[in-house]
């Protein structure tokens, strides 16, 4: 007894030699940091800047976002980009792996996407362009994991985020981007090239869409 009474004392008298006596007062376990919560401030909390950080993220309903796709771009696990741009726009550059299709030819070619439980990622210019209608369109169909790009093609050019040089077809008379003209006399700009045989097949795009191989705007060459 004697032994702890003198040890209550030693360390009393070291606690005032050091000046240590606010980090021994009792604490209030529900303060939380605050000493008197009456006198918390909110204005002391800083704000949060729209589209800051890391936003949306993979949990978002409807979005992604670029520095999320980008991260996994270069983890070797991107999601599996549909590029919806138009050849005018496509011939600038595209995300890696990406495919291109509009959003009519991809309604009509489902079987181009990839098992309904993967990720979808769509783009267009600005992510205003029919991107996030057509993710939408994809998720009733059971793509729940379909998500537009935000912001599109022009905020991952703006960070400098990796690109690559469309498709060239080897041999092909044409290429992406050509502008021919239809046996109707319409005026097209390809859009896609695929070898068929000998010879290559050519999507085109007219009036802001893809003719697909059953329509009369597919022709080979």
């Amino acid at each position: 007894m004697i032994r702890d009474r003198l040890k209550r004392v030693a360390r009393k008298a070291a606690i005032r030699v050091l000046g240590m006596e606010f980090d021994t007062e009792e604490r209030d376990p529900n303060a939380r940091g605050v000493a008197d919560p009456s006198k918390f401030d909110p204005a002391k909390i800083p704000t949060v800047v729209d589209g800051a950080g890391d936003t949306p993220g993979p949990n978002h309903k409807e979005d992604i976002g670029r520095t999320w796709a980008s991260a996994q771009a270069a983890g070797g696990v991107p999601p599996f980009f549909v590029d919806l741009r138009p050849p005018s726009e496509v011939v600038t550059g595209m995300l890696p792996g990406a495919i291109l299709s509009s959003g009519m030819s991809l309604k009509e070619h489902l079987s181009l996407l990839p098992d309904r439980s993967e990720r979808v990622t769509l783009y267009d210019q600005t992510g205003d362009q029919g991107s996030a209608e057509l993710a939408a369109w994809l998720r009733e169909q059971g793509w729940s994991m379909a998500r537009r790009l935000q912001g599109g093609y022009a905020e991952w050019m703006e960070f400098s985020e990796p690109i690559v040089s469309p498709p060239r077809a080897e041999g092909a008379a044409h290429q992406l981007g050509d502008p021919v003209k239809l046996r109707d006399g319409r005026q097209a700009v390809v859009h896609t090239v695929t070898p068929d045989g000998d010879g290559f097949v050519y999507l085109v795009w007219v009036d802001s869409r893809v003719e697909g191989p059953m329509g009369a705007d597919a022709f080979a060459g």
